[in-house]
């Protein structure tokens, strides 16, 4: 009887584990894109093209640094 319960114990880890996984390479794939839709918004030269991109891809903050500069 142990064991099962063990058993079951230790599947539930497991399957926690690879939860947790799945979401930490989301995060990091969600990053990427995150990061190179910046870079291709630091690459704009033109205010107007930076505000119509961030309304397009939601970065605003990024628009925002660029007219700090």
């Amino acid at each position: 009887m142990k064991a099962l319960i063990a058993f079951v114990i230790m599947a539930v880890i497991v399957l926690s584990l690879i939860e947790v996984n799945e979401r930490i390479k989301t995060k990091c794939r969600n990053a990427e894109k995150t990061s190179s839709d910046a870079q291709k918004l630091t690459q704009t030269t033109n205010t107007e093209d930076c505000n119509d991109v961030c309304n397009e891809c939601g970065l605003l903050d990024v628009c925002e640094k660029e007219k700090k500069r």
